[in-house]
């Protein structure tokens, strides 16, 4: 019961946060709120097919799966806005700290992999470790700005949050317990859900800056 609550409560979330992307690229015609847009739309259509499945068959999949391929076209979505929305400078920006996003990803990789089926993992931890550097990358760079340029900071920082919740997911999934509050899961991934909702208004505040 409770893990259906999480799903539908994640499901209603990442589709507010779709329709408010929408509705801002609908009146700017901005690329970043299209690639916002189809970040989480995809996000909610993997939440959904997941939710239904787990409705029909009283399972979770064991094996690749759509809602899987749904969350991979979200996070590619992600990693291009992250992209285009950095500037040339901000490209070129190196820093050492960037160094411990694989030093947090590659041992959590490690471990999905001694629990789950590989090609699956190897896409998702490349592409949200990906995802991690060029947000940490950002997040520093526009800390060390000035005027509207530091409001960058806001949407960097918030991929960052987002990137690690996920982490902290699929480590609590390893470790599975029970269906009820007392599980980690479901605090984190209630806290995503908000993450979601918080991703529209930080855009934004990048997009105008």
């Amino acid at each position: 019961m409770v893990e259906l609550l999480d799903n539908l409560t994640q499901a209603a979330a990442a589709l507010a946060a779709f329709i408010a992307a929408g509705l801002l690229y609908y009146k700017t015609r901005r690329q970043t709120f299209y690639l916002l847009a189809c970040f989480l739309g995809c996000f909610m259509l993997g939440g959904f097919h997941w939710t239904l499945y787990i409705l029909l068959f009283d399972s979770t999949p064991q094996v690749f799966y759509v809602s899987e391929l749904a969350w991979i076209a979200s996070f590619l979505f992600l990693l291009t806005l992250e992209y285009a929305l950095a500037s040339k400078e901000e490209k070129s920006f190196r820093h050492p700290a960037l160094l411990l996003v694989p030093l947090f990803c590659l041992p959590q990789l490690a471990l999905y992999l001694s629990y789950g089926e590989i090609l699956g993992n190897l896409l998702m931890v490349g592409l949200t470790m990906s995802i991690a550097l060029l947000a940490l990358r950002g997040f520093i760079y526009a800390r060390r700005q000035e005027g509207r340029a530091r409001d960058m900071q806001y949407f960097h920082g918030m991929v960052l949050v987002i990137v690690f919740l996920e982490f902290c997911l699929w480590t609590s999934s390893c470790f599975w317990y029970s269906d009820t509050m007392s599980n980690p899961y479901f605090w984190f991934d209630f806290l995503l859900s908000a993450a979601l909702l918080a991703l529209v208004p930080a855009t934004k505040k990048a997009a105008s800056s």
